[in-house]
């Protein structure tokens, strides 16, 4: 994987951007599409990812041939993996191509966002995640958004399987009534999917064949999603490349709106040490004045 340091890094390129929660999978996705490990993953309480990144050599889907690009976990276990973080990650990529101006950007396709279908139902944190995703890429590309809900449980597993059920139910409600356009789909709808223990105890044959599944399963969620590409910009990439408006002023529509889950996440931190309301305040300056406002 190599770090995304702009976007115009990808210049030329046509591009599918994966987001969601720490662990949800789509380190996995990547590599059963690629059916090999080219991006670190993990099934421990730690996310692997560090950095947005993404795979240098594209993969064919069908006609098409598209960069696939990972992002930080939101709500991850790291220092590293908190909303405000990961956005000030994001907008920096976008703000820094910004003076190659005879140089294009690439064309983003669509957004996988993956949702752990064992998570649970919907609570605060994963709310304030959707509308970070949300207020990142802008309302316009909302019919390029596919939500992909990863470890499902085989149909044999009925008693797991109904709660999961029960779980998807919820969250398709959320995704229809705030994302209208978007989809919701099970990757892993009727294989389920094994552990690499799991995996470890099959034979070559039923291994290979195992993970042959996996990957037919990814690329119909990329085959799915080249029939929906986006044809608008993200936010961030007309604010700053169109507009030239600066990171960090609280001038963008994209910093407007993810403001209050900073300051959300800053309050609810701030019990816990200093580092989090020192790196929030330094990384996005006009959160000052509403860390102050936030406490009456």
């Amino acid at each position: 994987m190599t770090v995304l340091k702009s976007i115009r890094d990808l210049s030329g390129k046509d591009v599918v951007i994966l987001f969601g929660k720490s662990r949800a999978g789509k380190s996995t996705f990547i590599n059963d599409a690629y059916r090999e490990k080219v991006a670190e993953s993990t099934g421990s309480l730690t996310s692997e990812t560090q950095e947005i990144s993404y795979v240098a050599q594209p993969i064919r889907v069908d006609d098409h041939e598209v960069v696939l690009v990972d992002t930080v976990g939101l709500g991850g276990s790291g220092e590293d993996h908190d909303r405000a973080s990961f956005t000030w990650k994001w907008l920096s990529i976008f703000h820094s191509g910004k003076d190659r101006k005879n140089t294009s950007g690439p064309t983003v396709k669509g957004f996988l966002y993956f949702i752990d279908i064992m998570d649970g139902a919907i609570n605060e944190d994963n709310i304030r995640n959707l509308e970070t995703f949300k207020a990142l890429v802008g309302e316009e590309v909302l019919g390029s958004v596919i939500f992909v809900t990863t470890k499902w449980a085989t149909k044999e597993e009925q008693t797991t399987r109904k709660r999961l059920e029960n779980n998807f139910v919820g969250w398709a409600e959320k995704i229809h009534l705030d994302f209208p356009g978007a989809s919701i789909l099970r990757l892993d709808d009727t294989t389920g999917r094994l552990d690499e223990e799991g995996l470890n105890e099959l034979s070559p044959a039923e291994r290979t064949e195992e993970e042959r599944e996996y990957h037919n399963n990814a690329m119909r969620v990329l085959r799915q999603l080249l029939q929906k590409q986006a044809t608008k910009s993200i936010l961030a990439e007309k604010e700053m490349n169109e507009g030239g408006l600066e990171t960090g002023t609280g001038n963008t529509t994209s910093e407007k709106a993810i403001l209050r889950h900073v300051v959300t996440d800053l309050k609810r931190a701030a019990p816990v040490g200093g580092y989090f309301m020192k790196y929030i305040t330094s990384a996005f300056p006009f959160t000052q004045r509403d860390t102050r406002d936030s406490g009456k």
